[in-house]
């Protein structure tokens, strides 16, 4: 019975270290230097090029397509509205600053100003191409940071 006695003992003692040996919980919330948790990062309107994929081999004809996030794509209506715009193509070209109104319809400038998420180049010479995707508001001025680039080539 003491033998018993023992073994329990020495088994509760150990189960009871290894509870008290482990380290407290580590805490991964993001903190400023006054110790007081961090906010979320904000979501950012910003346009995503879903076709073509980045680096694809495409025909003369290529269709461009997009979907955004945090912003609503909207037919243009000349308006400045928080979180309403509509895409711009700009096939080959800088894009304009988001301080600068971006220019008209162009061989290298595309508004898509239905509301529309598509856009199809017709008969692109062969060789790369890059195509920057920028959301404008309805009076075509930029969003920042709303923007999204792909580079293909179109197959000779």
């Amino acid at each position: 019975m003491r033998r018993s006695l023992a073994v329990t003992l020495i088994a509760t003692t150990a189960v009871l270290a290894c509870k008290t040996d482990r380290a407290p919980a580590t805490d991964t919330t993001a903190r400023t230097a006054a110790g007081q948790p961090t906010a979320a990062a904000p979501v950012h309107d910003a346009v995503i090029i879903t076709s073509p994929a980045k680096g694809a081999t495409t025909g003369t004809d290529v269709t461009v397509t997009m979907r955004a996030t945090g912003v609503t794509i909207a037919k243009a209506d000349g308006a400045k509205v928080d979180g309403v715009g509509h895409y711009h193509l700009f096939l080959d070209t800088i894009p304009t600053p988001d301080n600068i109104p971006i220019p008209p319809t162009s061989a290298k400038i595309v508004h898509i100003g239905t509301g529309d998420s598509t856009f199809t180049f017709k008969g692109l010479a062969p060789g790369q191409h890059r195509i920057i995707a920028v959301i404008g508001y309805g009076n075509h001025s930029p969003m920042p940071a709303g923007r999204d680039t792909v580079t293909f080539v179109v197959k000779k």
